[in-house]
């Protein structure tokens, strides 16, 4: 009997834990949402209660709202909120095991693409609120780094096969990689210039070619 009752409680925590994982990941995915069509100072917590239809207290459970922005921004980036690197995300290793460099670029381009699309407006939203929020500045900050070393590393990984400019520092071409691949050059062509996301994607292949393969 002691058994069973053992099961069942450790099946109630489990049930429980996903219940509430299941919540968080709805409240998360709405601020998101509101976040990126509202702004961080417009969107407020009923906005986003609304928009996962739950209470706001349950949505002040999962804050504070600079919180949930910035769970917004890494679930939409990684797939999961808490500091998960971009690449740890499957389509990010499988491009980086691509056999050649031209096709790790080409890869690189496709996923940075499909990644700005998701994530663009989130980080303009984040981007901004940091400009008057001191914590949002710092985890703004440390995004940017964590971004600035992810590239390192694809540079990294490039520099052990063939294909690649050797007349480039490998700062710079990182360097050159964060840029290019930047939500903020994605803001400029495809929200303000309105390009479609395939134009985007293609300009995007031919210009981290250009800058870091062997032409």
């Amino acid at each position: 009997m002691q058994d069973q009752e053992k099961r069942r409680r450790r099946y109630r925590s489990t049930l429980r834990n996903a219940q509430a994982d299941a919540t968080r990941q709805r409240v998360v995915a709405a601020a998101g949402r509101c976040f990126a069509a509202r702004g961080f100072t417009a969107t407020t917590l009923g906005a986003i209660a609304d928009e996962a239809g739950v209470s706001v207290e349950t949505v002040q459970a999962h804050g504070p709202k600079r919180m949930l922005l910035l769970a917004a921004v890494e679930t939409a980036s990684a797939g999961v909120d808490g500091g998960r690197s971009i690449l740890d995300v499957p389509e990010a290793k499988a491009v980086l095991e691509q056999t050649s460099n031209a096709e790790a670029v080409a890869g690189l381009a496709a996923f940075a693409a499909e990644l700005n699309r998701r994530v663009g407006s989130l980080w303009q939203a984040l981007a901004a609120a940091a400009q008057g929020d001191s914590d949002l500045a710092a985890a703004y900050a440390g995004l940017q780094e964590r971004i600035r070393a992810d590239f390192a590393k694809v540079v990294q990984i490039l520099q052990t096969r063939s294909g690649l400019r050797a007349d480039l520092e490998a700062e710079e071409m990182a360097a050159t990689l964060l840029v290019l691949t930047s939500p903020h050059q994605y803001d400029l062509l495809v929200v303000q210039a309105g390009w479609e996301q395939e134009r985007y994607r293609g300009w995007l292949e031919r210009m981290l070619a250009e800058a870091v393969l062997v032409r």
